[in-house]
């Protein structure tokens, strides 16, 4: 069978684990495998590049799945000025929130970018980041991971079962959770 889509993924699983009574908890696996290399994984099909990034006040709202930036870049501004990133008690201690100007730094606080000095205009940037992978589900059966590297999901699904069945020997779950590590490992060398 193939690993082509979020039904035969689940199918995959329960077979590899010859068990045909954890339909709900396999769901659960593929759950926090995602949550897991969403926070590990970083590899160049998670960056998103937005050019039309629009600063017009002191904050602006992270984008949808937003996980770590890369880089950003003032293009309205001439020349085009990198937006130095600071830690938001650096950013408090050093810049003077009550003027305005073209933005020079910004910090990331809660779910917001803060921008210092606050924009006198409006002004767009060019924004680099990561981008978290969408869920699989009956409804989204798919995504890059399941379609690029099927086993980070197949044995992290696998791994994260291995810790819950009572009684599943630990040169298994340690088994799984090799090939899970590998799996990530070669997705991030690819």
């Amino acid at each position: 069978m193939a690993l082509d889509n979020y039904s035969n993924l689940q199918t995959s699983i329960a077979n590899f684990l010859a068990r045909d009574d954890l339909n709900t908890e396999i769901d659960d696996f593929i759950d926090l495998t995602e949550a897991d290399f969403n926070r590990r994984l970083r590899i160049r099909a998670m960056e998103v590049v937005d050019n039309s990034f629009t600063i017009d006040s002191q904050t602006e709202t992270l984008p949808t799945g937003f996980l770590q930036i890369r880089s950003f870049i003032l293009t309205s501004a001439t020349p085009d000025r990198v937006l130095s990133l600071m830690t938001p008690f650096h950013q408090a201690d050093t810049q003077d929130y009550s003027n305005s100007g073209v933005p020079r730094a910004f910090s990331i606080e809660g779910n917001n970018f803060r921008f210092s000095p606050a924009p006198d205009s409006t002004y767009t940037a060019r924004l680099v980041y990561y981008k978290a992978f969408d869920s699989i589900n009956a409804t989204t059966t798919t995504n890059t991971i399941l379609d690029k590297f099927p086993d980070i999901y197949l044995y992290g699904a696998l791994y994260y079962a291995s810790t819950f069945i009572r009684g599943m020997d630990q040169q298994t779950v340690l088994q799984f959770k090799t090939q899970y590590e590998a799996a990530i490992k070669q997705a991030e060398d690819a």
